[in-house]
């Protein structure tokens, strides 16, 4: 009996935490300038994000973890590593940790974010500009 018990207990858990989230009905806020960022799921070993981006997000890498991008609304231009290619909806990013990556929206973009394991503002470390990216974007 306790066993069983316990079987309906971590069932009955496992299904409170359980959700379904509709990406294509979350709108960034009214007053979003370049990005806008809504934490939709956080545990020990992941943490997901909906994340709106304007215009771009600096170069950067992440020391501790790994990070999975899905692109759901929007393009532009991706640097991953020493890669630049264009992005567009539908298309998925695996990002190692320790690997640079930035992207200049070309329209604003929607994209989904899960960072494993669990994110901390710590990890991300921002790179400096260098100065062939300044006169390539002028």
């Amino acid at each position: 009996m306790k066993l069983f018990l316990s079987l309906i207990f971590l069932l009955v858990s496992h299904a409170v935490f359980a959700q379904r989230i509709d990406l294509f009905a979350r709108h960034a806020p009214s007053d979003w300038q370049n990005v806008a960022v809504e934490k939709i799921a956080d545990d020990s070993l992941s943490t997901s994000f909906l994340i709106w981006v304007r215009e771009g997000v600096k170069k950067h890498f992440h020391e501790l973890h790994t990070e999975h991008v899905t692109i759901i609304e929007g393009t532009g231009e991706m640097t991953l590593g020493d890669s630049t290619f264009i992005v567009k909806p539908g298309d998925f990013l695996l990002i190692p940790k320790g690997v640079p990556h930035a992207v200049t929206a070309i329209t604003p973009m929607k994209v989904l974010s899960i960072q494993t394991p669990r994110w901390t503002s710590e990890d991300r470390v921002f790179l400096p500009v260098m100065r062939r990216e300044i006169e390539k974007s002028k």
